[in-house]
């Protein structure tokens, strides 16, 4: 089985690098730069990816007449665009280009996050009127459920597989796609493509809640002498409420996913006239987290701040909507002397702040001449840092208790601890 990978950046680039570990692969982009960097092999944000491009020997190109000897074509075209949250349009124009090269034995796959309303009212419609459709055996749906910093395993070991077909062939030969990658066992879930649309904003809905939800515990565990690591271990038995990964308490969400999903689905429930009261309220409580943070950092009257983490999560470069980074802006822009730092988002961060912030060229440079240290992001080096890098005239405030229990010489406040703010 051979494959094309339309769109390898952020999510399509760690798919393409998987496909090329069981598969003849080929991944097709617009941007010269992104394919010069596949081909030269060059270092990645994303861990393993490097690793699989040359272990697997990738290859990419602009050329999309190379699609028209594979069996499937996936698309990973980004859709994101602000105001709507998502928008099928880059989708749509990148199947456009594909078209002419389109043969009647391919399988086409959309893997890009769709708008469930433009998928009647706009893609399907526009497919059908290229001809994209009738040449080829029919379309599919099997969207990419992974979190950047993990995508590699997340894509070779997933929870489940959901699959919307245009018929029982492209089910079934993306079923069997999926077999190779992901083994036997792994739960597939077979639909129209409008229901596994819906499933997937659905999904990602309530994970942003579930996060929301624990921002809320947190702080109410500070006020009433609670410890959050308990509350949660505690939910994570209650078989009502399923799965156990965003159960931690910390700040809020951030990236390029569940803002953009919360986004996308209050534009349609506006469309549709349905009320958006909770998903304001899941809006205004992630924000609050950033208020509340510079609220405590401001309450020590201190003036020389570092904080650490300015990606959304561990292990990425994203910066987008992270509340690291404008926890960041929020301090400087109260005049406070803000000191940043980042393993991987530094570059991406300094297009953000500009000259608002110093930023440091090493973890410990960050927090030597520093008032207050915020741990913003919980990577994992952070943790690495010892008692002796720390001075007993510090204060150090960690969200992700990252040195619970640790015998800090400094003054230590972590978030969902009781008594301690």
């Amino acid at each position: 089985m051979k494959i094309g990978v339309v769109g390898i950046g952020r999510v399509g680039l760690p798919f393409a690098a998987v496909c090329s570990k069981h598969f003849d692969t080929i991944g097709i982009d617009i941007s010269e730069s992104i394919v010069q960097a596949v081909n030269h092999w060059d270092s990645f944000a994303e861990p393993e990816v490097e690793k699989y491009i040359r272990a697997y020997n990738l290859k990419a190109s602009t050329n999309f007449k190379l699609l028209s000897d594979r069996d499937l074509v996936f698309f990973f075209v980004g859709s994101q665009t602000p105001g709507l949250g998502y928008s099928s349009k880059k989708l749509l124009a990148s199947m456009e280009m594909a078209a002419p090269y389109i043969r009647e034995k391919q399988v086409l796959v959309i893997s890009t996050t769709i708008p469930p309303g433009e998928l009647s009212s706009a893609i399907i419609p526009r497919l059908e009127s290229i001809g994209i459709l009738s040449k080829s055996k029919g379309l599919g749906y099997s969207p990419a459920m992974i979190a950047l910093g993990s995508a590699i395993n997340d894509f070779e070991k997933p929870n489940y597989i959901m699959i919307g077909e245009s018929n029982k062939y492209v089910g079934d030969i993306v079923e069997k796609f999926w077999r190779v990658i992901a083994g036997e066992h792994v739960p597939i879930f077979r639909s129209s493509i409008a229901n596994i649309a819906l499933a997937k904003y659905t999904l990602n809905i309530a994970l942003v809640m579930k996060i929301s939800l624990m921002s809320l515990v947190t702080e109410l565990c500070e006020k009433q002498s609670g410890d959050v690591d308990v509350i949660a271990s505690i939910f994570k038995a209650e078989p009502r409420i399923a799965g156990t990964g965003m159960f931690r308490g910390g700040l809020g969400y951030g990236g390029t996913c569940f803002p953009v999903d919360v986004e996308a689905i209050r534009h349609e429930c506006d469309r549709l006239g349905v009320p958006t009261s909770l998903l304001d309220a899941v809006t205004e409580l992630n924000e609050w987290q950033v208020e509340r943070s510079v609220a405590i950092v401001k309450s020590f009257r201190k003036k020389k701040i570092s904080v650490l983490g300015l990606t959304y999560k561990a292990n990425t470069s994203i910066v987008e909507a992270s509340q690291g980074l404008e926890i960041a802006r929020r301090l400087s822009e109260e005049g406070l002397d803000v000191t940043v730092y980042d393993p991987e988002g530094m570059p991406s961060a300094k297009t953000v702040l500009g000259d608002m912030v110093t930023y440091a060229r090493s973890l410990t440079e960050a927090i030597s001449e520093s008032d207050v240290i915020f741990v913003a992001v919980d990577w994992p080096e952070f943790k690495d840092l010892k008692e002796s890098d720390f001075n007993p005239s510090q204060i150090v405030i960690d969200p992700w208790r990252l040195f619970k229990g640790r015998p800090l010489p400094s003054k230590y406040y972590g978030f969902g601890i009781g008594g301690k703010l």
